[in-house]
C-alpha cells in the first residue's frame, strides 16, 4: 500500500473531482522528515541558515524526498 488514497472532493458549483490524499501515518512521516531538516539546516554553522546544506542536511533533505515518494506525492 502506497499510504495515499483518492478521495472525492466536492467544488461547490462545479461537478467536483477525484484528489489523491495521504492517510494520516504517511503525512505525519513526511512532515516529521521535514521537520527534522528544517531544525537541522536553521540551527547548523554549515549550512548558513538554510542557504547552503551540509552532508548530514543533505542525507536528511534525502530521508524527506524518500518519504514523499514513499507517499506518492
Amino acid at each position: 500500500m502506497s499510504g495515499a488514497r483518492w478521495q472525492w472532493r466536492d467544488s461547490g458549483s462545479a461537478s467536483g473531482h477525484m484528489q489523491q490524499v495521504a492517510d494520516s501515518g504517511t503525512y505525519h512521516r513526511i512532515q516529521t522528515a521535514y521537520r527534522a531538516y528544517i531544525d537541522h539546516a536553521t540551527t547548523c554553522d554549515g549550512c548558513g541558515h538554510g542557504e547552503r546544506r551540509c552532508a548530514q542536511a543533505d542525507q536528511l533533505w534525502r530521508a524527506y524526498r524518500a518519504a514523499r515518494t514513499e507517499g506518492v506525492f
